[in-house]
């Protein structure tokens, strides 16, 4: 698989609902919806926990696939509110692997 990040923003709503992260797989398509895998979950307990879409495809390496995933997009992202959403979430992972 080839994964990226591709983030959906929609309109003037509260930032953090305003904008979703999809995991697609630019091996399937180079254009989304075709290449969508699923929802990144907002939270970090849903990326533990096997309820998540996430976490059912990518089980035990559901934390350290997300960071990768997140890193590579804020590489790469310019629109500012989507930058502040990608690394409050890589916050949240990294104090959550502190604890």
């Amino acid at each position: 698989m080839n994964l990226k990040l591709y983030a959906i923003k929609r309109g003037n709503q509260k930032l953090d609902s305003c904008i979703q992260l999809v995991v697609v797989d630019l091996d399937r398509s180079k254009h989304y919806p075709l290449n969508f895998v699923c929802v990144l979950p907002q939270y970090l307990r849903l990326l533990e926990k096997r309820s998540s879409n996430f976490a059912k495809i990518f089980g035990g390496k559901s934390l350290p696939v997300a960071k990768n995933l997140l890193v590579e997009a804020k590489d790469r992202e310019e629109d500012p509110d989507i930058q502040k959403v990608i690394s409050k979430r890589m916050k949240a992972i990294n104090s959550e692997r502190t604890t």
